[in-house]
């Protein structure tokens, strides 16, 4: 299988293409395969060919896309919809990756792919524009929804945690999610071009189970054996919204693609015994 990955050098990228070995991998990074150059992009697959495109690339800042709004929409919405126009021309599968940010918060249990979408900030805003964009072109394409993303290599929560000096760490406890490791959603990418179902769509992807950020803290505290005084708040100002609840209901993908997703704790587990300090 000839499968290109965007975005190879970032957190996700890294991992997808350390899962997929087994088959002809042709990883870029933003310098080689920029989202918002689209003769560029229609370069890179018609000499390629790609049987799958794995998009990795985004515009990630949630903070900074406050300010940023144009330039966020410009990677994440347009530079989205100019992809997936060209995976469509030369018949290439688009694996696509979207945000628990594209709901509002406010269920109270876990979302299913249709739920309402309501983003309450401007970066869930431009991944929306982007999923649509992919759904109203209509070709061979997965969107997953993933939330809360780490790893143990990159720039993330596990690892700010893990590598933070200070002894103490005061961490919200009014924001519920999954966090959900990207060694996770390798492995099931690579269950996925190994076993593909050709059921296209949106899907969500997250390691089961739910956690405040603040126990996620305690989580990583307790299995790295940090002995960090861990504390609660009820709020930390960003400027970013962020949704109180975005569990997301991830049935729907176990069952289409025959898949067992494992559980938030069960991927800590996995990340712990890849970490390296």
């Amino acid at each position: 299988m000839k499968i290109l990955i965007t975005g190879a050098q970032g957190m996700l990228g890294q991992a997808i293409g350390q899962a997929l070995t087994d088959h002809e991998v042709v990883a870029v990074s933003k310098k080689d395969f920029d989202l918002t150059c689209p003769h560029e992009m229609d370069r890179t697959l018609r000499n390629l060919r790609p049987d799958y495109v794995i998009n990795c690339a985004a515009y990630t800042a949630v903070d900074l896309a406050e300010k940023e709004k144009e330039k966020s929409i410009a990677v994440n919405g347009s530079g989205v919809e100019k992809l997936a126009q060209i995976c469509n021309q030369y018949n290439s599968t688009l694996i696509h990756f979207s945000t628990d940010y594209v709901f509002n918060g406010s269920a109270i249990q876990p979302y299913t792919t249709d739920a309402t979408v309501d983003p309450i900030n401007a970066y869930g805003y431009s991944k929306l524009i982007g999923e649509k964009a992919i759904t109203r072109i209509s070709g061979k394409f997965y969107v997953f929804r993933i939330s809360w993303l780490y790893a143990p290599h990159g720039k993330n929560f596990f690892r700010w945690v893990a590598e933070s000096e200070q002894s103490e760490l005061s961490i919200v406890d009014t924001q519920t999610g999954s966090p959900t490791s990207a060694l996770s959603v390798a492995d099931f990418v690579r269950h996925l071009v190994s076993n593909d179902p050709e059921h296209y769509g949106i899907y969500h992807f997250t390691n089961t189970g739910e956690w405040t950020w603040y126990a996620f803290a305690k989580a990583i505290n307790e299995k790295l054996n940090l002995n960090k005084r861990i504390s609660a708040v009820s709020e930390f100002k960003t400027a970013a919204k962020r949704p109180e609840y975005s569990v997301m209901d991830t049935s729907r993908t176990s069952q289409v693609f025959n898949y067992t997703i494992r559980t938030i704790d069960e991927a800590l587990d996995k990340v712990v015994s890849h970490y390296k300090n």
